[in-house]
């Protein structure tokens, strides 16, 4: 598929990211949950931000490695790393409250079924426009890059926030596991002191123990 078709096919089904709910908010029971392109506006805007302030880093980059980082949840859904345990009939209250572990198995389905979906939508494209988001989406998920690197600790951060935000609407959410993963991997010295002081402003604490 090529010219005008390609580039409304393309702008068609990545419009489903409007409506696409992020699914650990609705697993939560957040009562408006942000959609997908929601997350990846406020992560973009972010990133082109912040990468400004840094000396080496790329921050049109840093902001195409954002918008392209979530492009094929348009077509394969958004999964989560508690998918298989909520199947399973885990307590919700106590999987939210730990960090998220993440399975090999479970990543590798998960990216190559992005993968997969991320082929059919740059397939609508001009050639050189559907390989550069592929290009793209690749470096973001190998995290190899400076700004690989960056976006994919910036991500942790913007999360965080949003949870902030949800629970100041909500005071009952747990929102523990999404911290916790944030503590975890969010290492850049500048990211560090931002999800700090974020922590710090809203008081939040670390479950306890057992």
């Amino acid at each position: 598929m090529t010219g005008l078709d390609g580039w409304l096919r393309f702008f068609r089904l990545v419009g489903r990211l409007k409506t696409l709910r992020r699914q650990g908010w609705v697993d939560r029971g957040v009562r408006v949950p942000e959609s997908v392109a929601d997350h990846s506006f406020r992560l973009a805007l972010m990133a082109w931000l912040l990468a400004q302030e840094r000396p080496g880093l790329d921050a049109e980059r840093a902001a195409l490695l954002a918008l392209a980082h979530d492009v094929a949840e348009a077509l394969a859904g958004d999964r989560t790393p508690f998918d298989a345990a909520l199947r399973a009939g885990a307590e919700r209250e106590r999987l939210f409250r730990q960090r998220p572990v993440y399975d090999p198995e479970s990543e590798a389905k998960k990216a190559a079924a992005e993968r997969a979906a991320l082929q059919e939508l740059a397939a609508t494209l001009p050639g050189s426009v559907g390989t550069e988001l592929v290009t793209a989406w690749e470096e973001y998920e190998a995290g190899q890059t400076a700004e690989a690197r960056f976006v994919r600790q910036l991500d942790k951060l913007e999360t965080v926030l949003q949870a902030f935000e949800y629970r100041a609407q909500q005071p009952e959410l747990i929102i523990d596991s999404f911290v916790l993963g944030a503590m975890e991997a969010v290492t850049d010295p500048e990211l560090r002191r931002l999800l700090e002081q974020a922590i710090e402003e809203t008081k939040w604490q670390p479950p306890a123990e057992g």
